[in-house]
């Protein structure tokens, strides 16, 4: 191993602070670590002889080989332990400790002091003022959330890392209820050494990482950030959501993580240059990061929009247009074999609405027609569960016709409890699927977007 593989494929694990105490972060990292690492965990704490059944150590010295130590002392107290793991060779450090640049000078002083202590050494570390990290294959959770509150995703191809703990934990919680997978989360607080251009580079050479998302106050090095981000959305996708766009948003950053946020219109410039999909908000964010893993980019913007709820299918099509995308033309042998599906009263025209009667037969019969015409480059397909003779078994018939093409089929449905179960089963099967027409039209326009910048 070597570099930032310290930190998400360790070997062995130190908790340094662990506590008996159920109120102390110290105990909440333990048990979380305890509960999904597979490798060796020690608990660091000089006044106990055992937690959670796992032998204590007064200080990591007294530990053979260690590759990565989760610091949760107090702030006062991290000097000392900071220093004891570079003595060590501790490669990865994660230090949650709060109460440094993020309050003032004092804070900044403190922070300086952390840098002089690691400066020349090869330990690197996360944080401060952070989560760390959570990796769902390795097991790696330095989260201080407990899962009572705080439901860990399952293993997918997203990473996504944040300089704010809160909200990235947040997402974390909405991304395991809706049952999207990740690959790795970082939230990495004030960048005291380790930054998000280093970030965005591991996980960009990461085999388990499809897309990367970012939430970001202000970025370390912006020159840097234009090379890295640029080379890296070459081989997969960066979704980024910023923060501080106003000046009073700018002042909270500065509060939240010490961050110098700067001007806006820098860094909406540099997000188009580089190719990064820049997400104007929570669900935007969600949403992209979502069509980005299940799906490959289409060839160009011709959408075809099928549908059995004739005013859905208007509805789409207006958001198609604003959006910047086209209304695929069919071609005649199209045209010639939906009439032949569809009653003679239907309209074989894009939107394809395919009457309120439609079953699970005709909406097959329509995909195959769709995604073997030359003229149609995307799908959106919004199926009304709510008739009487549309089946559930719909959802597998759009589940079967993605996997036979290469074309992306996004779904939309609106409605429910009953409509969000079958969305969720859609997902399950690989087709992003979306409560409103807008978020699907939005999604399918940054999947497009993305196949631009992969082939410029």
């Amino acid at each position: 191993m070597k570099g930032l593989d310290f930190f998400f494929r360790p070997k062995s694990v130190a908790v340094i602070g662990a506590s008996r105490d159920r109120e102390k972060i110290g105990y909440c990292v333990l048990r979380e670590m305890k509960k999904r690492y597979k490798g060796r965990v020690y608990p660091i704490n000089p006044r106990a002889r055992s937690i959670m059944g796992l032998k204590c150590y007064s200080s990591v010295k007294d530990l053979g080989d260690l590759d990565l130590a989760v610091i949760t002392v107090p702030c006062r107290v991290v000097p000392l332990v900071l220093r004891e793991c570079v003595e060590k060779g501790i490669e990865a450090v994660v230090i949650i400790t709060s109460g440094y640049s993020e309050t003032g000078k004092e804070g900044r002083d403190r922070e300086e002091e952390l840098k002089r202590i690691i400066r020349g050494s090869r330990t690197r570390v996360i944080g401060v003022n952070c989560l760390g990290i959570y990796d769902a294959y390795s097991g790696v959770d330095t989260l201080f959330l407990p899962e009572s509150k705080f439901r860990r995703p399952g293993r997918g191809g997203i990473s996504f890392i944040t300089q704010s703990g809160a909200f990235g934990s947040t997402i974390l919680d909405l991304m395991s209820f809706e049952g999207i997978g990740i690959s790795k989360f970082v939230s990495y607080g004030n960048q005291t050494d380790v930054k998000e251009n280093e970030l965005l580079e591991y996980l960009d050479r990461d085999r388990k990482t499809r897309v990367i998302v970012a939430y970001i106050e202000g970025i370390s090095d912006g020159r840097r950030f234009m090379g890295v981000a640029g080379k890296a959305v070459k081989n997969t996708p960066v979704v980024i959501f910023k923060a501080g766009k106003t000046e009073m948003g700018s002042r909270a950053a500065s509060s939240h993580t010490g961050s110098l946020a700067g001007s806006y219109r820098i860094y909406e410039a540099a997000f188009k240059q580089t190719g990064v999909l820049e997400a104007q908000s929570v669900e935007e964010m969600f949403d992209f990061a979502k069509v980005l893993e299940f799906l490959k980019p289409p060839k160009g913007d011709r959408i075809a929009v099928v549908t059995n709820g004739g005013g859905f299918g208007v509805i789409i099509s207006d958001a198609v247009i604003r959006n910047g995308l086209k209304l695929a033309d069919f071609s005649g042998e199209s045209r010639r074999r939906l009439r032949g599906i569809l009653p003679g009263y239907a309209n074989i025209h894009n939107p394809l609405d395919l009457i309120g009667d439609a079953d699970k037969e005709r909406y097959e019969k329509a995909l195959n027609v769709l995604i073997k015409d030359p003229n149609v480059d995307g799908v959106i397909a919004i199926p009304l569960l709510q008739t009487f003779s549309l089946e559930p078994g719909v959802i597998d018939v759009i589940a079967g016709i993605k996997k036979k093409t290469g074309k992306p089929i996004i779904a939309c449905a609106t409605g429910g409890g009953y409509i969000r179960r079958h969305l969720a089963r859609l997902e399950g099967k690989g087709v992003p699927a979306y409560i409103s027409p807008e978020r699907a039209v939005r999604a399918m326009k940054a999947l497009v977007y993305y196949g631009r910048v992969k082939d410029s």
